[in-house]
């Protein structure tokens, strides 16, 4: 029986969603047992810490999450990059934290393994919510997911489905025929 593990990272300077989505080869993608989503979680900054602080302790996190066995056998890792750097709505400083998170995550969970995507690349410029109930209605609910950390807010889980979304993204393009 072949498995691919695929690690989603949605990093944020407050809040970065991890999720693996594995996908057993040798079933049909209808099989309902083809797919698990496992070991989702959001990785929470305390409001303490700004700035370069932020930056270094979401790394931090993201670092002690990466020597976890079950985040170091995934087959492939991908990562958020932020979105246009020069995007007149997003604040540079902004785009700068995102850009040291993802990059960090690519470092930290394996840069030979892990894939970088600007959001239009994974998405498509879908919104967030048409991909999110897509995710939701190929691999089942939410609440049957397994959480490394159950997220205390609703607020988070749009982190996980993002997270979620991107390791399906990987799966349809790389593995099943559409």
């Amino acid at each position: 029986m072949e498995k691919v593990k695929i690690l989603g990272v949605d990093p944020s300077l407050r809040n970065t969603g991890l999720a693996i989505v594995t996908y057993n080869t040798e079933l049909s993608p209808e099989d309902p047992k083809a797919f698990t989503v496992s070991h989702c979680q959001v990785c929470v900054n305390p409001q303490k810490y700004t700035g370069t602080e932020a930056i270094l302790n979401m790394l931090d996190m993201l670092s002690e999450e990466s020597q976890k066995n079950d985040y170091k056998e995934v087959d492939t890792v991908i990562v958020e990059s932020p979105a246009i750097m020069f995007n007149k709505k997003i604040s540079s400083s902004v785009v700068a934290s995102l850009g040291h998170i993802s990059g960090g995550a690519v470092a930290l969970f394996g840069i030979e393994k892990a894939h970088l995507f600007r959001p239009n690349e994974w998405n498509k410029t879908r919104k967030k919510e048409i991909t999110h109930h897509q995710t939701i209605s190929f691999l089942g609910s939410p609440d049957d997911w397994h959480y490394e950390k159950r997220v205390k807010s609703e607020k988070f889980m749009e982190h996980i489905l993002d997270a979620v979304s991107m390791s399906l993204w990987w799966i349809r393009s790389n593995y099943l025929e559409e």
